[in-house]
């Protein structure tokens, strides 16, 4: 009832050389696959690391999801949870996954009806 959301830890990303950086809070899998193809890379991600499937799946989350160069040093808040690739969409353990996970708040949704 009283969430804590990491903002301070936007600015730490920024400034420790994030290209890529979105709140998971519509579900791990869903916001990777939307930073997946915003950024045209493909989001390998590290089930260990991840650590069970509601996470993956899951939402309502209050953590970022931030994208950092292969040498720059992770912010406090943050840990690496897999990697980014040539290609397209979301991986686990090297494996795409075509499963939509999360909640989106505009499936379905054509514009038409304002």
């Amino acid at each position: 009832l009283r969430p804590r959301p990491p903002i301070a830890d936007g600015a730490l990303a920024a400034d420790a050389g994030a290209t890529a950086m979105l709140d998971v809070s519509d579900g791990l899998l869903l916001d990777a696959r939307r930073i997946a193809t915003a950024s045209r890379v493909a989001i390998d991600l590290d089930g260990a690391a991840v650590g069970d499937r509601a996470a993956l799946l899951g939402g309502e989350d209050h953590a970022l999801l931030a994208c950092f160069p292969p040498a720059a040093a992770l912010p406090g808040g943050f840990r690496p949870i897999g990697r980014v690739r040539e290609g397209s969409g979301v991986l686990i353990d090297s494996v795409a996954s075509d499963e939509p996970g999360g909640w989106d708040p505009f499936a379905g949704w054509d514009g038409r009806a304002g």
